[in-house]
Order: C-alpha cells, then structure tokens, then sequence
C-alpha cells in the first residue's frame, strides 16, 4: 500500500515574489545597517580592547623584567647560582609568566626556569638575547633587559609572557560581539518589519485596486489612512478610478450608439443591395407575365418569354440562397483533419462540373508536411468550393485553376489561383465586402461568406490580383500541433 506524505517543500514561486515586493527590501535595508552598524562598533571594540590589554601586558613585562635585572646584578658578579635560580623561580610564579632566564655577558645561561638549559651558551645580539625558548604554537610577548653596572652590560634578563589571556578575552568580545550582532539583526528585522507594515500598508490596498480594474471593476476605492506620499496616492487614485469610470461609461453609451447606428447602416445597405440585386429579374419576370398574357405572342415568342422567366427566376433563387447562406453562418467547430483529401475531393467534383468545351485545367499540389491542419470540416468545402468557382468564372475563355498547400511553422497555407482577367484595383481592398463584385451576374456574397468563415479560424483572405494576368487568392490554418 502506497502512503503520501505531507511535503515540506517551500513554494518557491511565493518565496522569489516576496524578495522582489519592496517590504522585504526595507525590511533588509534597515536590517543591514543595523547589522553593518553594530559590526563597526564591535571591530572597534575588539581593537581598542586589545590594544589596551596589550599595553597592560607590556607595562607589566617590562616592569619585571626591570626589577629581575636590578635584582639580579649582584648575583650575577658574584656568579651566585643559587640566588639566581631563586630570582628566577620567584618570577616565574608570577601571573602569565611564561620562563625567566639569566644570561652573563658570555652569553651562558646561569639562570633559568626552563629545565636543561642552565649553563648553555646562546648567542647574543649587540641589543640583547637572539632566541624564542617559547614552543611553536605558543604565543607570547617576549621581553630582554641588560643588566647594567657602571655603564657596562654584565648581562642580560629574558622575559616571556603568556598572551593567553588577552587573546582570550578578545576571542569572547568577538563572541559577544557576534552575539549582538544577532541581536541586532534580530532586532533590526522586527522593527524593519513593522516599518515596511506601516510604509506598504496603502501600497497593498492600491495593489489589489488596480487587479481589480485590469478585471474591468471600476467601483474600487482605496481606503486613505494617512496624509503622507502613499496617502495623497490614495487620493489620487480613487480620482483618477472615478474618472476611468466616468469615461468606461461615457464610451459604452458611444460604442453603444455607433453599433446601433452601424447596424442600421449595415442592414439599408443590405437592404438597398438586395433590392437592387432582385429589382432587375423580378421586373424581367413581370413583364414576361405580362407578355404572356396577350394573345398576339406566336408559339416560338411564347417559348423565349418563358426562358426568360425560368432563367430570371433561376436567378433571383440563386440570389436568395446566396443571401441565406451569408445570414445563417454558423459557429465554426475546427477539429485536426486531413486538408488534402478535401481540396482534392472538391478539385475532382469541380472537374465534373465544368461545362462541356470549357478548356480549364485544374491543379493540385498538396505539400507533404502541409496534409494537415484545424478547421471545421464542411465550411472547410464551402471555403474551397467558392474560391474555385470564383476561379473558374473568371476565365471565360479557359485557363489554368491552381491549388497548392505549405507549411510555415505551425501554420499551414492554402493558395488558389486562377489565370482569368483579374480584379480590377480600386475593387481588390473591398471585394470581401458584401455585395461588392467585378462580375455583372455575380452577387458579390461567395467572397464575403469566405471572409466570414476564415474570421471564425482566426485567419482571413490575403488577394494578389493583376488585371488580365489572374488572381492569387490565399488564407493559412493553424497547423494543430
């Protein structure tokens, strides 16, 4: 059985927001000059500390290494060993005494409290004794006197003395000096803490004001505590909110209105179009009907006049059904499909279509990478289907109608392109536009049911198109990887 554990893991993404808010920076600014402060102080007491001990010590040294020389000058020219060795152990038992040496002026040691070296010769500098008998490791202030009679040197006196204490006293001011350290930073923390409280506690409330205005809340207020910098902000601020609310309503009621004026521009254009589109066969069809009725028309005349009517009324369905098609465009549903196999199953029903004698070839290169991509699989066809019946009515006298497919990174192109009489310039910017066409018998509603279903896969028509040479009639997918 397999058990979980709570995870002690810390949010890092929190953790890295809080070093970045401007709290935690006033919180180590002010923590870091207390720290920095009181580490100033510290080395400072540490040196005057030492530097005092040190001159204590040496005062010290140099006043019993002074009175064993004046002690020991008769000693020495009597070559009294005992009392020598008696002066020197009495200062050896003195505190922080580390050995105490008599030396003639041979350099013979004829005094000392370091077993083993009575009676040795050492070597003398012109001040003094020249040797350290302190073991490595041991430190030690190390002190020489000459023993002086009548202006001569008979001899000299060696002092060493322990520095133990002084460095353990300046080790323990560096250790309570860390600890006020700690303190310090302890203590500078909480109290930058508080500060950084009271300094953002208005920042945080027009922090949270202004998420909610990115969500389109225009009733926030910041609540105003103080009459310092964060509390003119405040003030400042619910202004500034009252006035975005004043101009976000102001522009509603504009957008409002311009919506419903373009609405209603939209459908008298519309309506003016389709008037003007179903004027012309329906007068057609009237006067046939009346023609018709007379009874002077031969059988050939009456046999043209109902040609007439079927193709007019032929027509005014077909412009119908076009304007339905546009109205009812439904929701686009694009899924992964296979894009070849639909522009090759409507290139080869296109085929079929075209009319005996027609001399319109149709070409198709699908690339390998390009098969697939994301659409809504039936106004994929009606896309397709419209852009390479527009193709084939703008070559009359035959042509060449292309098809190809590409693929730029994660889009996938489609291009038809046709080798007709082109679009004429002034119409290429708005041939997408309802009822805007080139053609006389055309409705100008395939290009403009095009555009709306490419707008639905968040694409749009790119035309290129040159008078007499053809049109190239391009749009690219999302490649649905």
């Amino acid at each position: 059985m397999t058990r979980s554990f709570p995870s002690f893991v810390p949010d890092l993404r929190r953790t890295d927001r809080l070093v970045h808010t401007l709290r935690f920076r006033l919180m180590l600014s002010v923590a870091l000059v207390h720290v920095i402060l009181m580490g100033v102080f510290v080395a400072d007491a540490v040196k005057e500390q030492s530097s005092r001990i040190e001159a204590e010590l040496y005062n010290r040294g140099h006043s019993l290494v002074t009175l064993t020389a004046v002690a020991s000058a008769n000693a020495l020219l009597t070559e009294d060993l005992g009392a020598l060795a008696e002066i020197v152990q009495r200062v050896k038992n003195e505190p922080d005494v580390m050995y105490s040496e008599v030396l003639d002026s041979r350099g013979y040691v004829l005094g000392t409290s370091i077993p083993g070296r009575l009676g040795k010769r050492l070597p003398l500098s012109p001040g003094g004794a020249e040797y350290s008998p302190v073991p490595a490791g041991h430190h030690a202030l190390e002190l020489h006197e000459n023993i002086r009679i009548a202006d001569h040197t008979v001899g000299t006196v060696s002092l060493g003395l322990s520095t133990a204490r002084m460095d353990a006293a300046v080790a323990q001011t560096w250790r309570n000096g860390a600890l006020f350290i700690l303190l310090a930073l302890v203590v500078g923390s909480a109290a930058a803490w508080a500060l950084s409280l009271a300094a953002t506690r208005g920042l945080r409330g027009l922090m949270d004001a202004v998420r909610g205005i990115s969500r389109g809340d225009f009733d926030v207020q910041v609540p105003v505590r103080s009459r310092d910098e964060v509390g003119i902000l405040g003030m400042a601020f619910n202004t500034m909110v009252a006035s975005l609310k004043r101009a976000s309503r102001e522009a509603a009621q504009e957008h409002e209105r311009r919506t419903q004026a373009e609405r209603l521009a939209c459908v008298g254009e519309m309506s003016a179009s389709i008037a003007h589109e179903i004027r012309n066969p329906l007068s057609a069809i009237i006067n046939s009907v009346k023609l018709l009725s007379a009874d002077s028309l031969s059988l050939e005349e009456r046999a043209q006049v109902i040609s007439i009517v079927n193709l007019e009324s032929g027509r005014l369905n077909r412009i119908l059904g076009d304007f339905l098609d546009f109205a009812k465009i439904r929701e686009s549903e694009p899924v992964k499909a296979d894009l070849t196999q639909i522009i090759e199953e409507i290139a080869d029903m296109l085929r079929k279509d075209l009319p005996p004698g027609r001399r319109i070839q149709v070409a198709v290169q699908c690339a390998p990478e390009a098969r697939f991509a994301r659409f809504d699989r039936d106004q994929m066809r009606q896309v397709l289907w419209n852009l390479m019946l527009n193709g084939v009515q703008a070559m009359p006298d035959g042509g060449t109608l292309s098809l190809r497919t590409g693929r730029e990174r994660d889009k996938v192109s489609v291009s038809v392109a046709d080798t007709g009489r082109g679009i004429p310039a002034e119409l290429v910017k708005d041939v997408t536009k309802p009822f805007v066409t080139g053609r006389k018998e055309g409705t100008g509603l395939g290009l403009a049911i095009v555009q709306r279903i490419l707008v639905q896969h968040d694409t749009q028509l790119s035309i290129v198109s040159h008078e007499g040479v053809g049109t190239d009639v391009s749009f690219q997918l999302d490649a649905g990887e």
